[in-house]
């Protein structure tokens, strides 16, 4: 969640995708004629892309691995 400001407008703006391997599918979106960034290391830890979907809504791409902050959240479920 993004609190609105004058850069971040009210109502929905991203939704977050995981993806089992990353770099493949950023790839494989690429080949599709996407323009899809370069993965990154978030401050989570997780690994990260982004996209626009046609009308502008950005489409976060990720995957958590060992060290990431959400992964070690999950492992503390089961």
């Amino acid at each position: 969640m993004t609190p609105a400001d004058k850069d971040h407008p009210a109502g929905f703006s991203h939704a977050g995708i995981l993806a089992d391997d990353l770099e493949s599918t950023v790839a494989a979106l690429r080949k599709k004629g996407l323009k899809v960034e370069d993965v990154h290391l978030g401050g989570t830890k997780a690994l990260i892309s982004n996209t626009l979907d046609p009308n502008g809504v950005r489409l976060e791409l990720l995957t958590y691995p060992p060290e990431s902050l959400q992964r070690k959240a999950i492992n503390t479920w089961k």
